[in-house]
């Protein structure tokens, strides 16, 4: 976690809504007690009169303004808000200034509450600020030394104004006689009666200014011996910029004043303090530590990343701003000893080690977010937010950060992502670039394998590992001391859930290793199969959701000039392994075995490679810092599409057999690791975390297991039911023939969510278990929409057809059809009904070639005509659509037991087969049929 420098040495505000400047300066008497006096006499006062008062925005003044003047500024700040309404008054009853009493003093000039042509002067009559030391940030490690002086504004009623103006001056003893000041330009549609920035400086000073373009800020004028800067806020909205513009582009604007003439004049003022803190005596306890590094090893790297270890584990951190901690350094020697300190303590003794063993070195400052733009603001110091340490080694340099976590010697070369560092030297230095190079090692890797021993349309058993490294890997430190078994099943419930169904994890583990700072998270258990049925045959894709992405819109004219920001550094690896049931040889790998392309500073190297049962693949994605240039991205878009477009599948052989086609009992043997896994998960899961049961009650279904899915599902209903539940156990009982129990649970899941699909399963039930009447009744209660009709006209007429009905039914599926005509499940149902009743079968076929010819998905629709030519007694065009559907859906059972039927007609024996293999996949399709007249010939 990156730590930030707090630079600033003195922040005024009034609410915690109000951004407002950070100044800065040199050493100067100062106070924890809140002086009040009148304001400056260089202060150009802000008059009410100037606003209106009445009808305008509520915070009426606003008003900023600075002076730099012998090594001290002075802040003023000026605000009056008319108190709208109850809310205002919470928020702005209570005064709040801070200043850091170190560096200088806060001085009230007024509280007033102007109450119609009242004017109530509340210091005046005896109100007092209370000092208070507040640090908020202690849950941070911060101890900023900040003072707080506040006032719960007495009488403060609601249409009343509030007028408070207050100043803080600023002496940094960091920074000698140097200043430096820094205004935001609040930017329309910032709404204000009245705002304005003002900055002046004595007219002989060496002082130097500088704001974005944007800003429009005019030249310092003279007046009264003094160089004035004023703007008038808010300045113009400014422009949009699209998201990934680097943030030279997208930082908002700010007005910077200082007393440095350049980089190297700040790196040579800062300098040395840093040097004097890292001195240290040759018997200390530091160079002690020193010796003990360089008596462990003669590589300069080695000791290098030793000692940055040195300074991330065995001192804490620590944000001590008193005393001008803000700038200045604690020594390395306290830091040793107190054994905590912030970046600057941190980097100041790391400094001082590396110093010690004779590798070259100094600290510099960086910016932790925004260091694109460094070089184009003006050299003031609050640029900054964080130190680090340059060390330079065999002409390499490494950018070490003793706030960080876990560098070693494995990841000592990453380059962070800050851009640009100042090196402080007494001889002054300027501005360096971070020069970007690719991670030697992977942040993370995360590594898959799956084992479809069972068969590659069953699930598989998987060990999953995601090992971190370096930053990352710390953040498991905790995790694997703690082994918190809450947390651990959170991790699986998240995992399974995202996985999809039948996903389920039967272990966790986090692991910690100290001396390779790599954490480890492993998972296992057992997940849905990766392999899907499409274009005939079985295929392992790479997924949408694993396409790179590089898309800038630089469509406006405007936008046209500005480059694109990619992120980094990082590199990451994607390691799988896929055992499969036979020998790997035998499935088609599309894609290059070994690949190595780049697009917009990101490169993706692989390679996949096949032995015995197993193939086995890696993918590293490399990205680095950067940006690409507007003439480029044309060119980096191509090419990321062209890495898109490549085909990486995993394609079984055609003559692949699918599980239903396996004897029971060699299913068993082979599906018994899997419900050992979903046995070890149901015992790993939490007692009241019910998802696992279901997730084997649902790999139960796909191996035919109807009683032991039931077993889950009648804990399910009893611990964690609901209507869908409810209709999942119905379907399992109707396929064991418990037709009586199965409508019992499905007219409760209807009373738990009378919807429509609901009431369509509950009817047909009742229908096909003789309550006609009843299922009649039912469908003529319930409201159907539009987009449900279809589906009504299907199932009513299936209900009215076993009542007798079959001219009603065909009526409504009339209407239907010529309601929806081009609709390829309306026509499907009015085939489906003509062939499934044998009525009107002659006129039929028309219907159902539509239907076919409409649909996107016709395995249904083929299944349907094949009825239909099964009741006209062309027993060729029922068994080719069959084929047909069964080539698109495999596992289609009625379309496989309708096959077997049509078969033996044709004196095929083998039809006997494909009827007990539909009976296993849907037991009661034996009975269904029947009552239809379609049964096997004897």
């Amino acid at each position: 976690m990156n730590d930030k420098m707090n630079l600033r040495t003195s922040r005024s505000f009034l609410f915690a809504s109000a951004s407002i400047a950070l100044v800065f300066s040199s050493p100067a008497l100062a106070g924890e007690d809140v002086v009040y006096a009148d304001a400056p006499d260089w202060i150009e006062p802000a008059e009410l009169a100037w606003v209106d008062v009445e009808k305008g925005p509520s915070t009426l003044i606003y008003d900023w303004q600075h002076r730099l003047e012998g090594g001290v500024v002075t802040s003023y700040t000026d605000t009056a808000f008319r108190i709208d309404n109850p809310d205002m008054l919470m928020q702005q009853g209570t005064i709040s200034l801070a200043w850091m009493p170190d560096k200088g003093d806060l001085t009230v000039h007024r509280v007033e509450i102007l109450r119609g042509d009242e004017s109530i002067d509340l210091i005046g009559t005896g109100s007092q600020f209370e000092v208070i030391r507040r640090e908020q940030g202690l849950e941070q490690r911060l101890l900023d030394g900040e003072l707080t002086a506040t006032l719960a504004v007495p009488g403060l009623k609601v249409g009343d104004i509030l007028r408070v103006t207050h100043s803080v001056t600023t002496d940094d003893q960091a920074l000698g006689e140097e200043m430096q000041a820094s205004q935001w330009l609040y930017a329309d549609p910032w709404k204000v009666g009245f705002s304005r920035a003002r900055v002046s400086w004595p007219e002989g000073a060496d002082v130097y200014w500088r704001a974005e373009d944007v800003a429009g800020v005019e030249a310092p004028e003279l007046e009264n011996g003094y160089r004035t800067i004023d703007v008038t806020l808010p300045i113009a909205k400014l422009p949009d910029m699209p998201g990934d513009a680097p943030s030279r582009f997208t930082r908002g604007a700010m007005l910077r004043v200082g007393t440095f003439a350049d980089w190297q004049d700040l790196s040579r003022v800062f300098a040395p303090h840093y040097v004097e803190a890292a001195r240290i005596a040759d018997d200390g306890d530091v160079a002690a530590e020193a010796r003990r590094i360089m008596g462990a090893t003669s590589d300069p790297l080695t000791r290098a990343a030793m000692a940055v270890r040195t300074v991330q584990d065995d001192v804490s951190y620590l944000l001590n701003g008193l005393d001008g901690g803000n700038y200045m350094p604690q020594t390395a020697a306290e830091t040793w000893e107190k054994r905590y300190g912030d970046c600057k303590a941190k980097s100041v003794l790391l400094f001082s080690l590396l110093s010690q063993m004779g590798i070259e070195a100094v600290p510099v400052l960086v910016s932790t977010s925004g260091g694109d733009a460094i070089p184009e603001l003006l050299p003031i110091p609050g640029n900054f937010d964080h130190m680090i340490v340059r060390a330079t080694i065999d002409g390499t340099d490494y950018w070490l950060d003793g706030t960080s976590a876990a560098t070693r010697l494995s990841n000592i070369g990453n380059v962070p992502a800050f851009f640009h560092a100042l090196p402080l030297t007494e001889q002054g230095a300027d501005l360096v670039t971070m020069d970007q190079r690719e991670p030697a090692t992977p942040d993370m890797i995360m590594a898959l394998s799956t084992d479809y021993s069972a068969g590659i349309d069953l699930p598989s058993l998987f060990e999953m590992s995601m090992t971190f490294s370096g930053p990352q890997g710390a953040r498991l430190r905790a995790m694997a001391d703690e082994q918190d078994e809450d947390t651990l099943r959170q991790i699986a419930t998240g995992f399974a859930n995202s996985a999809g169904a039948g996903a389920a994890v039967s272990d966790v583990t986090v692991t910690y290793d100290e001396e390779a700072a790599v954490g480890v998270m492993k998972l296992v258990g057992v997940m849905p199969s990766a392999f899907a049925w499409s274009d005939g045959r079985l295929r392992m894709e790479s997924g949408d959701d694993q396409n790179f992405v590089f898309n800038p819109d630089r469509a406006r004219p405007e936008w046209r000039d500005i480059p694109v920001q990619t992120p980094g550094p990082s590199r990451n690896r994607v390691e799988a392994v896929v055992i499969l049931p036979g020998d790997a040889s035998a499935f088609t790998q599309t894609g290059p075995a070994i690949f190595d392309e780049s697009f917009a500073n990101t490169r993706i190297a692989g390679r996949t490679d096949t032995s015995g049962n197993r193939i086995v693949s890696s993918v590293d994605v490399i990205q680095t810092l950067g940006e690409i240039a507007p003439a480029e991205i044309s060119a980096n878009k191509r090419a990321v599409r062209q890495i898109n477009a490549m085909e990486v599948e995993l394609i079984a052989p055609e003559d692949v057999t699918w599980r239903w086609q396996r004897d029971p009992s060699e299913i068993a043997r082979r599906v018994k690791p899997l419900i050992e896994a979903y046995d070890a998960a149901v015992e790993f899961s939490a007692e009241d975390d019910y998802s696992v049961h279901a997730q084997r009650a649902n790999f139960r279904t796909q191996i035919y297991d109807w009683e032991g899915a039931l077993e889950d599902l009648d804990l399910l209903v009893e611990k964690d039911t609901s209507a869908n539940v409810l209709t999942w156990r119905a379907s399992v009982l109707g396929a064991l023939g418990r037709d009586a129990e199965a409508i019992a649970d499905a007219r409760r899941a209807y009373e738990l969510d009378p919807n429509s699909s609901n009431a369509f399963f509950l009817a047909e039930l009742l229908a096909y278990d003789g309550k006609r009447d009843e299922a009649l009744e039912l469908l003529e209660q319930v409201p159907v929409s539009e987009e449900e009709s279809g589906n009504y006209a299907s199932t009513y007429a299936t209900v009215a057809g076993l009542a007798g009905k079959t001219d009603a039914a065909l009526e409504l599926l009339g209407d239907e059809v010529a309601d929806k005509p081009l609709n390829a499940s309306v026509l499907n149902a009015d085939c489906w009904f003509r062939g499934l009743f044998n009525i009107g079968v002659d006129s039929a076929m028309a219907t159902c070639t539509k239907a076919i010819e409409r649909a996107t998905d016709s395995a249904p629709m083929l299944d349907s005509r094949a009825m239909v030519s099964y009741r006209m007694g062309d027993y060729d065009a029922a068994l080719k659509d069959l084929d047909s559907a069964l080539e698109l859906v495999p596992g289609l059972s009625a379309s496989l037991y309708l096959r077997g039927i049509v078969r033996l007609e044709q004196g095929d024996a083998g039809g006997r087969e494909d009827i007990a293999t539909a009976l296993r996949m849907e037991p009661y399709l034996a009975r269904r049929y029947a009552m239809h007249g379609v049964a096997p010939k004897d």
